[in-house]
C-alpha cells in the first residue's frame, strides 16, 4: 500500500553537463553547490563549433546508438557508433567519435543534416552507406569528439511506495527520498518537485502521471526506471526529466506499446531501451541507446 510518508528533499532542479564538444542547455536552478545539485536531461544539447557539432543534439549515447526499422528522432545526436537501419531518419546535426572499433553503418536510411565526423567520410564502398542510406548535410571528416555524460549520486530513501490495483484512484507522492515505487495497477501522481527513488517501476494496467502545474517533475533514481507496461501522461505544461544511475545494460527499459512517454530521459552509466511503437516526447541520453521499430524520439 500507498505510504503516506511525506520526506521532503533540499536538493535543487538542475541541469545535466554533456562534457566535451556538447553542453546541455539550461533547464532551471535552485542554487546548491554541484554536489547537492540533482541532474536532469530536458533541452536540447547544444554544442559549438561548426558543421554537425554547430547545430543541437537531443539523442546521445556516449558509447553507441542503435535506431532499428521506421525509427523517427528529432534534435540531431552524438555518438561513438551508429547503426541505423531501414525507413528510418534522424533528423539534426550529428557529432560522430568513431574509432577502428566503433561502427558507423547506415542502411536505408536518411541522417538529415550535416555531420562531423572522427575517421573518414561515410561511404558504399566502405559499407557505411548502404541500401540507398544517405547524409544530406555536409560532411566534415577529422572532426567528431567525445562526449560524456555526468553522473551523480541518488540519495534514494528507504520508505517504499506501492501501488496496487485495489489502491486509492487519487494517490499521490509528494517531493522527496524513497525507497523502491512499484506501480502495478490503479494510479499514482507524482507532484511537482524533486524526486530521490531506489528504482521507478509501471507495470501492465497502471497508469503514472507527472503533475507539472505548479512546476517541473524532476525523478533521479538510483537503481532502474522500468516501463514494462501502463501508461504515462502529464498534466499541465512543464517539465517532466528522469535519471538512472544505473549502471545496468537496461538502466532505463520502455517496453514495447507503452505509447507517449512525456519526459526526457538520461542514464550516463548505463543503457536506454526504447521499445518498438513507442514515442518519447523529450531527449535521451545514455551510455548506449537502442530504439526498436517504429518509435520516435525528441520534440
Amino acid at each position: 500500500m500507498f505510504s503516506n510518508k511525506k520526506l521532503r528533499t533540499s536538493l535543487p532542479i538542475a541541469c545535466l553537463s554533456l562534457l566535451g564538444v556538447f553542453t546541455l542547455a539550461a533547464c532551471g536552478s535552485e542554487g546548491g553547490t554541484a554536489s547537492e545539485n540533482a541532474s536532469s536531461t530536458e533541452s536540447a544539447l547544444s554544442s559549438g563549433g561548426s558543421g554537425g557539432g554547430g547545430a543541437q543534439a537531443c539523442l546521445v549515447g556516449t558509447h553507441s546508438i542503435r535506431l532499428a526499422q521506421r525509427v523517427t528522432t528529432l534534435g540531431g545526436l552524438a555518438t561513438n557508433a551508429l547503426s541505423m537501419e531501414s525507413g528510418t531518419v534522424a533528423n539534426g546535426d550529428a557529432n560522430i567519435n568513431n574509432t577502428t572499433t566503433s561502427q558507423v553503418r547506415i542502411s536505408g536510411a536518411t541522417l538529415n543534416g550535416n555531420l562531423q565526423i572522427a575517421g573518414a567520410a561515410p561511404s558504399a564502398a566502405n559499407g557505411e552507406l548502404v541500401n540507398g542510406g544517405k547524409i544530406t548535410g555536409t560532411v566534415t571528416t577529422g572532426a567528431g569528439q567525445q562526449s560524456t555524460l555526468a553522473s551523480h549520486a541518488v540519495a534514494a530513501g528507504t520508505v517504499a511506495v506501492q501501488i496496487n490495483a485495489n489502491s486509492p484512484p487519487t494517490s499521490k507522492i509528494l517531493p522527496g527520498n524513497y525507497g523502491a515505487v512499484n506501480v502495478n495497477g490503479s494510479k499514482l501522481t507524482f507532484a511537482s518537485g524533486s524526486f530521490n527513488l531506489a528504482s521507478l517501476t509501471l507495470n501492465s494496467g497502471a497508469q503514472i502521471v507527472f503533475d507539472t502545474s505548479t512546476g517541473p517533475v524532476d525523478i533521479n533514481v538510483q537503481g532502474t526506471i522500468s516501463f514494462n507496461g501502463g501508461a504515462a501522461s502529464v498534466l499541465g505544461s512543464g517539465l517532466v526529466t528522469l535519471y538512472s544511475n544505473s549502471s545496468s545494460s537496461n538502466a532505463v527499459s520502455v517496453s514495447a506499446g507503452v505509447g507517449s512517454l512525456p519526459a526526457s530521459i538520461t542514464a550516463p552509466n548505463g543503457g536506454v531501451a526504447i521499445g518498438s511503437r513507442n514515442t518519447v516526447l523529450g531527449c535521451v541520453g545514455g551510455k548506449d541507446v537502442a530504439v526498436e521499430p517504429d518509435s520516435k524520439l525528441g520534440k
